[in-house]
């Protein structure tokens, strides 16, 4: 039977970035909710490795401004004792955020877009149709959602990530 589809607020920082939403499906055997979503908000941070190298990593966002670039890594962890299928990860770009091209990554997943937060599709594929009736190619700041299909069964107690950049408008 399908689970309903969760929703979870996520990392709410600052009146400029506004709520995030993550939605997840999955099917599975019990009437539970298997897949549980974490959803976390960094930015990249330069430092100095113990080998005196140049190294980054993820942090939590202090004070962002137009400009910043901010990571989203969505984890979805399957807290039943059977595999979840048919898992999808719906997460709406922020609406003070431009989507940056190309960031959207997770292993195993497909990945599609949407401009309208409805009908999702490869982002080469997207158009909008303007005010003189010609279409033209849809442009990273007009995606509204990006969907990650994960192609096989998250096993119970494992979890599958996928992440996306945007940058703060």
């Amino acid at each position: 039977m399908n689970i309903q589809a969760i929703r979870k607020p996520v990392i709410m920082f600052f009146l400029l970035l506004g709520a995030l939403n993550v939605q997840a499906q999955a099917q599975t055997q019990t009437a539970k909710p298997c897949v549980e979503l974490k959803n976390e908000a960094q930015v990249e941070q330069q430092y100095t490795d113990a080998q005196g190298k140049q190294a980054t990593r993820l942090v939590a966002p202090g004070k962002v401004v137009p400009g910043n670039e901010i990571v989203y890594t969505i984890t979805a962890k399957n807290s039943c004792d059977k595999p979840a299928t048919n898992v999808v990860i719906n997460n709406p770009v922020p609406e003070h955020m431009t989507y940056v091209v190309k960031s959207a990554s997770g292993t195993g997943t497909e990945i599609t877009y949407s401009l309208d937060g409805k009908s999702f599709d490869k982002l080469e594929v997207l158009t909008v149709k303007q005010t003189d009736g010609v279409s033209r190619a849809a442009r990273a700041d007009e995606v509204k959602a990006i969907r990650w299909v994960v192609a096989t069964a998250i096993n119970a107690g494992q979890s599958s990530s996928v992440r996306f950049r945007a940058t703060v408008k």
